[in-house]
């Protein structure tokens, strides 16, 4: 399913805190990826991944291009002209349609265009200034801050580490500041797909996310955007609570999540955007 990425001065989402501060665990997610794959045989690199049709050299090639769609992407920011690449983006299709055209490349070539993608961005976001940060770049959402848009790939590569290696029998490090700076990208994508989508029109909604094991809480705010608050906003009831990365592999539909029906506008967006079945129900998009 097509969606329409806001583009212009009004980001459809925003997180209070430290713009920069996504930049370590952003660098560190993907080297420690880089060396797990270097110790992959044959067998752990064709074989099937979280991801539905997807071989765990799929989602490597994947992972490769979304990180020179994101040096694109901050490269422009910072020049000042932020890209409008993503207008006809679906988040099926088009990944699919990347990794297809790629063919089938041997894994050290698979593996050798992820390492050197992984570090053109990791020396690209060390050389940003503290104002470059909060400059207007391209994420699948619009144009958005280059800190949400490096927010947004680190959710997306820290989920697809677990989709390559939870099938081969290892299971990643649980990193603090990973997980914290995932999980509220997870949080805000769906309803700021619903905002897309139209699903939630006018809406006013404010939901609070706990977890334990890293403890960490937060609120979302929607009226007409989404905003991530830095802690819990007084008042707020409790939508989601529980262990952090259970949390996060919910919210972003690899696993059962439960969720009263009030709560539901928190993944409907993105379930639908990938045409999914909710979480409650078990999808892995």
């Amino acid at each position: 399913m097509k969606i329409r990425p806001r583009y212009g001065s009004n980001p459809l989402i925003t997180y209070e805190g430290d713009p920069a501060a996504v930049a370590t665990p952003t660098v560190r997610q993907r080297l420690r990826l880089a060396r797990t794959l270097a110790g992959f045989g044959s067998q752990e690199w064709e074989a099937p991944s979280r991801c539905a049709g997807w071989t765990n050299r799929d989602v490597v090639v994947h992972l490769a291009s979304a990180s020179r769609f994101w040096v694109h992407s901050i490269s422009q920011a910072r020049r000042g002209t932020p890209s409008q690449v993503l207008a006809d983006f679906d988040p099926v299709a088009t990944p699919a349609g990347l990794v297809a055209g790629a063919g089938n490349p041997p894994p050290a070539e698979a593996l050798d265009a992820y390492v050197t993608s992984t570090h053109t961005l990791a020396d690209l976001l060390g050389s940003l200034t503290s104002d470059e940060w909060a400059m207007p770049g391209e994420s699948p959402l619009g144009h958005v801050s280059v800190s949400a848009v490096v927010r947004h790939a680190l959710w997306d590569a820290w989920v697809h580490e677990r989709d390559i290696t939870l099938g081969v029998g290892l299971v990643p490090a649980v990193e603090a500041d990973e997980v914290d700076a995932a999980l509220r990208c997870a949080a805000a994508l769906g309803p700021a797909l619903g905002i897309l989508l139209g699903d939630l029109g006018d809406q006013r909604l404010a939901a609070t996310v706990t977890t334990q094991d890293p403890t960490i809480g937060f609120t979302i705010k929607v009226d007409r955007a989404v905003r991530v608050t830095a802690d819990i906003a007084p008042a707020v009831p409790v939508a989601v609570h529980g262990r952090a990365v259970d949390v996060l592999d919910g919210l972003s539909l690899r696993a059962p999540l439960h969720l009263e029906p009030e709560w539901h506008w928190l993944t409907a967006g993105l379930a639908r955007s990938f045409q999914a079945r909710p979480p409650e129900t078990r999808a892995q998009p």
